[in-house]
Protein backbone atom coordinates (compact mmCIF):
# COMPACT_ATOMS: atom_id res chain seq x y z
CA UNK A 1 0.00 0.00 0.00
CA UNK A 2 3.01 2.27 -0.37
CA UNK A 3 3.22 2.30 -4.16
CA UNK A 4 3.83 5.63 -5.81
CA UNK A 5 2.59 4.79 -9.31
CA UNK A 6 -1.05 5.19 -8.23
CA UNK A 7 -2.64 8.42 -7.02
CA UNK A 8 -5.83 9.34 -5.21
CA UNK A 9 -7.32 12.30 -7.08
CA UNK A 10 -9.99 14.37 -5.33
CA UNK A 11 -11.81 16.97 -7.40
CA UNK A 12 -13.64 19.80 -5.68
CA UNK A 13 -14.64 23.44 -6.13
CA UNK A 14 -14.60 26.46 -3.82
CA UNK A 15 -18.27 25.94 -2.90
CA UNK A 16 -17.56 22.56 -1.34
CA UNK A 17 -14.08 23.14 0.05
CA UNK A 18 -15.57 22.89 3.52
CA UNK A 19 -15.78 19.12 3.02
CA UNK A 20 -12.10 18.63 2.26
CA UNK A 21 -10.72 18.73 5.81
CA UNK A 22 -13.07 15.96 6.87
CA UNK A 23 -12.69 14.02 3.61
CA UNK A 24 -8.90 13.81 3.78
CA UNK A 25 -8.91 13.55 7.56
CA UNK A 26 -11.12 10.46 7.37
CA UNK A 27 -8.78 8.88 4.82
CA UNK A 28 -5.84 9.50 7.13
CA UNK A 29 -7.80 8.19 10.14
CA UNK A 30 -9.46 5.11 8.69
CA UNK A 31 -7.19 4.44 5.72
CA UNK A 32 -3.81 5.01 7.34
CA UNK A 33 -2.41 1.83 5.78
CA UNK A 34 -2.83 3.44 2.37
CA UNK A 35 0.23 5.53 1.54
CA UNK A 36 -0.74 6.36 -2.02
CA UNK A 37 -0.11 10.05 -2.83
CA UNK A 38 -3.20 12.26 -2.64
CA UNK A 39 -3.80 15.09 -5.11
CA UNK A 40 -6.48 17.74 -4.60
CA UNK A 41 -7.74 19.52 -7.72
CA UNK A 42 -9.69 22.74 -7.15
CA UNK A 43 -10.70 25.76 -9.22
CA UNK A 44 -8.72 28.30 -7.23
CA UNK A 45 -5.67 30.45 -7.64
CA UNK A 46 -2.83 29.64 -5.25
CA UNK A 47 -4.23 29.90 -1.73
CA UNK A 48 -2.02 30.22 1.37
CA UNK A 49 -4.56 28.51 3.65
CA UNK A 50 -4.90 25.60 1.27
CA UNK A 51 -1.13 25.38 0.88
CA UNK A 52 -0.79 25.10 4.67
CA UNK A 53 -3.52 22.48 4.88
CA UNK A 54 -1.92 20.43 2.11
CA UNK A 55 1.50 20.66 3.74
CA UNK A 56 0.14 19.49 7.10
CA UNK A 57 -1.76 16.60 5.51
CA UNK A 58 0.82 15.59 2.87
CA UNK A 59 -1.56 16.46 0.03
CA UNK A 60 -0.47 17.90 -3.31
CA UNK A 61 -2.71 20.69 -4.65
CA UNK A 62 -3.59 21.13 -8.31
CA UNK A 63 -4.92 24.63 -9.03
CA UNK A 64 -7.27 24.89 -11.99
CA UNK A 65 -8.06 27.97 -14.06
CA UNK A 66 -11.70 28.99 -14.26
CA UNK A 67 -11.87 27.70 -17.85
CA UNK A 68 -10.76 24.26 -16.66
CA UNK A 69 -12.90 24.01 -13.53
CA UNK A 70 -16.18 22.60 -14.85
CA UNK A 71 -17.40 19.12 -13.97
CA UNK A 72 -15.80 17.20 -16.87
CA UNK A 73 -12.94 19.46 -17.87
CA UNK A 74 -11.62 19.66 -14.31
CA UNK A 75 -11.19 15.89 -14.18
CA UNK A 76 -9.48 15.73 -17.54
CA UNK A 77 -7.10 18.60 -16.81
CA UNK A 78 -6.27 17.36 -13.31
CA UNK A 79 -5.52 13.90 -14.71
CA UNK A 80 -3.10 15.43 -17.23
CA UNK A 81 -1.39 17.41 -14.48
CA UNK A 82 -0.43 14.31 -12.50
CA UNK A 83 3.23 13.26 -12.72
CA UNK A 84 4.17 11.01 -15.62
CA UNK A 85 5.08 8.27 -13.14
CA UNK A 86 1.40 7.80 -12.19
CA UNK A 87 -0.03 4.81 -14.08
CA UNK A 88 -3.25 4.25 -12.12
CA UNK A 89 -5.67 6.63 -10.44
CA UNK A 90 -8.44 6.43 -7.87
CA UNK A 91 -10.75 9.41 -8.56
CA UNK A 92 -12.93 10.48 -5.64
CA UNK A 93 -15.64 13.11 -5.44
CA UNK A 94 -15.35 15.53 -2.56
CA UNK A 95 -18.55 14.29 -0.89
CA UNK A 96 -17.68 10.57 -0.85
CA UNK A 97 -16.55 10.09 2.74
CA UNK A 98 -14.62 7.12 4.11
CA UNK A 99 -16.61 6.81 7.31
CA UNK A 100 -15.35 3.71 9.10
CA UNK A 101 -12.40 1.35 9.57
CA UNK A 102 -12.14 -1.63 7.26
CA UNK A 103 -10.09 -0.46 4.28
CA UNK A 104 -9.08 -3.77 2.69
CA UNK A 105 -5.35 -3.64 1.94
CA UNK A 106 -5.33 -7.16 0.51
CA UNK A 107 -8.09 -6.40 -2.01
CA UNK A 108 -6.55 -3.06 -3.01
CA UNK A 109 -3.16 -4.67 -3.49
CA UNK A 110 -4.76 -7.38 -5.63
CA UNK A 111 -6.47 -4.68 -7.73
CA UNK A 112 -3.11 -3.16 -8.63
CA UNK A 113 -1.65 -6.60 -9.31
CA UNK A 114 -4.49 -7.27 -11.76
CA UNK A 115 -3.77 -4.00 -13.59
CA UNK A 116 -0.06 -4.85 -13.62
CA UNK A 117 -0.53 -8.29 -15.13
CA UNK A 118 -3.71 -8.09 -17.24
CA UNK A 119 -3.56 -5.31 -19.85
CA UNK A 120 -7.18 -6.00 -20.85
CA UNK A 121 -8.50 -4.65 -17.52
CA UNK A 122 -9.40 -0.95 -17.70
CA UNK A 123 -10.87 -0.38 -14.23
CA UNK A 124 -11.85 -1.99 -10.93
CA UNK A 125 -14.87 -0.55 -9.14
CA UNK A 126 -14.32 -0.77 -5.39
CA UNK A 127 -17.95 -0.07 -4.50
CA UNK A 128 -20.17 -3.03 -5.47
CA UNK A 129 -23.11 -0.81 -6.37
CA UNK A 130 -24.15 -1.24 -9.07
CA UNK A 131 -22.76 -4.73 -9.05
CA UNK A 132 -22.30 -7.23 -11.81
CA UNK A 133 -25.46 -8.60 -13.35
CA UNK A 134 -23.53 -11.50 -14.84
CA UNK A 135 -21.90 -12.53 -11.53
CA UNK A 136 -19.02 -13.80 -13.65
CA UNK A 137 -16.04 -14.34 -11.33
CA UNK A 138 -12.63 -12.98 -12.24
CA UNK A 139 -10.32 -13.68 -9.28
CA UNK A 140 -9.86 -12.96 -5.56
CA UNK A 141 -13.33 -11.48 -4.95
CA UNK A 142 -13.53 -9.54 -8.22
CA UNK A 143 -16.26 -10.02 -10.80
CA UNK A 144 -16.40 -9.03 -14.43
CA UNK A 145 -18.95 -6.36 -15.21
CA UNK A 146 -21.42 -7.72 -17.74
CA UNK A 147 -23.98 -5.97 -19.93
CA UNK A 148 -24.53 -2.29 -20.61
CA UNK A 149 -26.49 -1.87 -17.38
CA UNK A 150 -23.27 -2.57 -15.46
CA UNK A 151 -20.96 -0.32 -17.41
CA UNK A 152 -21.84 3.32 -16.74
CA UNK A 153 -18.72 5.16 -15.69
CA UNK A 154 -18.93 6.14 -12.05
CA UNK A 155 -17.18 8.77 -10.00
CA UNK A 156 -17.56 6.38 -7.13
CA UNK A 157 -14.35 4.76 -5.94
CA UNK A 158 -12.97 3.05 -9.02
CA UNK A 159 -9.31 2.36 -9.71
CA UNK A 160 -8.65 3.25 -13.35
CA UNK A 161 -5.83 2.69 -15.74
CA UNK A 162 -4.84 6.32 -16.15
CA UNK A 163 -4.52 6.22 -19.92
CA UNK A 164 -8.05 4.84 -20.33
CA UNK A 165 -9.62 7.33 -17.93
CA UNK A 166 -7.84 10.25 -19.60
CA UNK A 167 -8.85 9.19 -23.10
CA UNK A 168 -12.43 8.71 -21.94
CA UNK A 169 -12.69 12.16 -20.37
CA UNK A 170 -11.16 13.72 -23.49
CA UNK A 171 -13.61 11.89 -25.74
CA UNK A 172 -16.61 12.89 -23.61
CA UNK A 173 -15.60 16.55 -23.79
CA UNK A 174 -15.04 16.36 -27.56
CA UNK A 175 -18.36 14.61 -28.13
CA UNK A 176 -20.22 17.17 -26.01
CA UNK A 177 -18.54 20.09 -27.72
CA UNK A 178 -19.49 18.77 -31.15
CA UNK A 179 -23.08 18.05 -30.08
CA UNK A 180 -23.63 21.50 -28.58
CA UNK A 181 -21.77 23.57 -31.15
CA UNK A 182 -23.86 26.04 -33.17
CA UNK A 183 -22.90 28.21 -36.12
CA UNK A 184 -23.73 31.82 -36.80
CA UNK A 185 -25.09 33.12 -40.13
CA UNK A 186 -21.60 33.18 -41.62
CA UNK A 187 -20.84 29.59 -40.64
CA UNK A 188 -18.51 30.48 -37.78
CA UNK A 189 -18.69 28.52 -34.55
CA UNK A 190 -20.45 30.23 -31.66
CA UNK A 191 -19.05 29.81 -28.14
CA UNK A 192 -20.96 27.34 -25.97
CA UNK A 193 -22.51 29.07 -22.97
CA UNK A 194 -21.51 27.85 -19.52
CA UNK A 195 -25.19 27.19 -18.72
CA UNK A 196 -25.60 24.95 -21.77
CA UNK A 197 -22.33 23.11 -21.06
CA UNK A 198 -23.19 22.54 -17.38
CA UNK A 199 -26.55 21.11 -18.39
CA UNK A 200 -24.73 18.64 -20.62
CA UNK A 201 -21.96 17.76 -18.13
CA UNK A 202 -24.08 17.49 -14.98
CA UNK A 203 -27.75 17.03 -15.82
CA UNK A 204 -27.36 15.00 -19.01
CA UNK A 205 -24.41 13.35 -17.25
CA UNK A 206 -23.09 11.51 -20.32
CA UNK A 207 -20.40 9.66 -18.39
CA UNK A 208 -23.01 7.67 -16.46
CA UNK A 209 -25.55 7.06 -19.22
CA UNK A 210 -25.90 5.07 -22.43
CA UNK A 211 -23.99 7.87 -24.21
CA UNK A 212 -20.89 7.22 -22.15
CA UNK A 213 -21.25 3.44 -22.27
CA UNK A 214 -21.19 3.38 -26.06
CA UNK A 215 -18.30 5.83 -26.21
CA UNK A 216 -16.21 3.80 -23.77
CA UNK A 217 -16.92 0.59 -25.66
CA UNK A 218 -15.99 2.27 -28.94
CA UNK A 219 -12.72 3.59 -27.54
CA UNK A 220 -11.67 0.31 -25.93
CA UNK A 221 -13.81 -2.52 -27.35
CA UNK A 222 -11.55 -5.31 -26.08
CA UNK A 223 -10.99 -4.03 -22.55
CA UNK A 224 -12.94 -5.24 -19.54
CA UNK A 225 -14.11 -3.66 -16.28
CA UNK A 226 -14.26 -5.38 -12.92
CA UNK A 227 -16.12 -4.75 -9.69
CA UNK A 228 -15.94 -6.04 -6.14
CA UNK A 229 -18.48 -8.79 -5.58
CA UNK A 230 -21.37 -7.61 -3.43
CA UNK A 231 -21.84 -9.83 -0.39
CA UNK A 232 -25.60 -9.73 0.09
CA UNK A 233 -28.56 -7.64 -1.07
CA UNK A 234 -29.05 -5.58 2.09
CA UNK A 235 -28.19 -1.88 1.92
CA UNK A 236 -25.22 -2.00 4.28
CA UNK A 237 -23.55 -4.71 2.19
CA UNK A 238 -21.86 -1.87 0.32
CA UNK A 239 -19.66 -1.37 3.38
CA UNK A 240 -18.23 -4.86 2.89
CA UNK A 241 -16.00 -3.61 0.11
CA UNK A 242 -12.33 -2.59 -0.19
CA UNK A 243 -13.09 1.12 0.36
CA UNK A 244 -15.97 1.35 2.88
CA UNK A 245 -17.22 4.83 2.16
CA UNK A 246 -20.62 6.45 1.98
CA UNK A 247 -21.35 8.43 -1.20
CA UNK A 248 -23.31 11.59 -1.82
CA UNK A 249 -22.91 13.66 1.32
CA UNK A 250 -24.25 16.58 -0.72
CA UNK A 251 -27.52 16.34 -2.66
CA UNK A 252 -28.54 19.28 -4.89
CA UNK A 253 -26.04 21.47 -3.09
CA UNK A 254 -27.29 20.63 0.42
CA UNK A 255 -25.16 18.81 3.01
CA UNK A 256 -27.17 15.80 4.17
CA UNK A 257 -27.95 15.39 7.90
CA UNK A 258 -26.08 12.07 8.19
CA UNK A 259 -22.96 13.71 6.73
CA UNK A 260 -23.15 16.72 9.03
CA UNK A 261 -23.52 14.40 12.02
CA UNK A 262 -20.59 12.28 10.83
CA UNK A 263 -18.28 15.25 10.30
CA UNK A 264 -19.10 16.81 13.67
CA UNK A 265 -18.89 13.46 15.46
CA UNK A 266 -15.44 12.84 14.01
CA UNK A 267 -14.23 16.19 15.31
CA UNK A 268 -14.31 18.62 12.39
CA UNK A 269 -16.09 21.96 12.23
CA UNK A 270 -18.35 22.79 9.33
CA UNK A 271 -18.22 26.18 7.70
CA UNK A 272 -19.92 26.46 4.33
CA UNK A 273 -18.67 30.03 3.92
CA UNK A 274 -14.91 29.56 4.16
CA UNK A 275 -12.11 27.01 4.17
CA UNK A 276 -10.22 26.97 7.46
CA UNK A 277 -7.09 25.12 8.50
Amino acid sequence: MDRTDIAILINTCPKFMYLIEAHIGLIRRYGSACKWPIYLAVGLKRDDRLELFCKINSVKPIYLDAADADFLQSRHVAMNRLPDTIQYVLPLQDDFLLERPGLDSVALTSALSILDHDPTVASLRLMPCPGSSSKEPYTNGWQRLGGDQDLPFSYQATIWRRSVYTDYMKALIKQGTEALMELDSTGCELPISSAKWNTYAIQTNPAETYIGIQLLKTLYPSMIHLCWARNGTWANAVYMCPWPYRPTAVVKGVLQPWAEELIRREGWKISTTKFSV
